[in-house]
């Protein structure tokens, strides 16, 4: 098993985790949800939501590229973050009353992400299980690759530390506790899938640049579902991974 320490670089504020600032301002926001509310509390989302979030990303991102250089790990809007403002055309409130931070190719592709609201945060993988031309199935890699989905869920210890859930209008679960060998079959008709470990707001790790150390961790055993999701041969790119990555042994020290 290989180890990387968890370093961020020396030319970018230093990620300490996000603060209880954090926390309280999406309380706040859930209940004062409004332009007139967030305008007089701006400083208090660049301080304790924004710029965290773009230290967490610059921090992150040779990690993110080490896995896989195509995947997104600049610091903006559009890209790695997802704004807050809600298109008013569609929505009764101005703001989401949660962030995203998200890895990835493009807009609903299947990608490593963090999510944060009021109660604390998760961290995981989003895989599009959509339908659509020109992208491979992760239903269709599972039923020809059951065998090697199993075993490497095993290898990378994908299992009940972790839930898996439909993304849809609300959320469903497929499993609080997933287990591969039971539940795999579960996922082949599902459209946007979450595999996720929750981390509450109270969780020290959560307010401690051990964030970063746990989000690696987490990225390097979930990105297998990811190559499952995007691959048109996934046991080679499994192999490749294996050869070139493996599991990790991520000290934060």
């Amino acid at each position: 098993m290989k180890t990387v320490k968890s370093q961020e670089p020396t030319d970018v504020q230093e990620f300490k985790g996000f603060s209880k600032e954090t926390f309280e301002f999406f309380g706040e926001l859930y209940k004062h949800n409004s332009v007139t509310w967030f305008r007089k509390h701006r400083k208090d989302y660049e301080e304790y939501l924004l710029n965290p979030a773009r230290s967490f990303v610059i921090s992150i991102g040779p990690f993110i590229k080490f896995i896989n250089p195509v995947l997104d790990t600049e610091p903006k809007f559009n890209r790695t973050l997802v704004r807050l403002n809600r298109d008013m055309r569609f929505a009764k409130k101005p703001y989401k009353d949660f962030f995203l931070i998200r890895f990835g190719k493009s807009k609903w592709d299947s990608e490593l992400f963090l999510y944060l609201d009021r109660n604390g945060m998760e961290l995981g993988t989003f895989i599009n299980n959509e339908k659509t031309d020109g992208r491979r199935r992760f239903g269709e890699n599972i039923s020809a690759h059951g065998s090697a989905f199993i075993d490497a869920c095993k290898k990378y210890k994908i299992g009940s530390e972790f839930s898996a859930y439909e993304l849809h209008s609300g959320t469903e679960p497929i499993s609080e506790h997933f287990n591969p060998k039971r539940d795999y079959m579960k996922l082949k008709g599902v459209d946007y899938i979450i595999f996720g470990k929750e981390i509450d707001k109270s969780d020290p790790v959560a307010s401690s640049k051990g964030l970063l150390a746990q989000a690696m961790k987490i990225y390097n055993r979930l990105y297998p579902l990811y190559i499952f999701s995007t691959s048109d041969n996934p046991l080679a790119d499994l192999e490749s991974y294996r050869s070139r990555i493996g599991l990790l042994k991520i000290s934060s020290k």
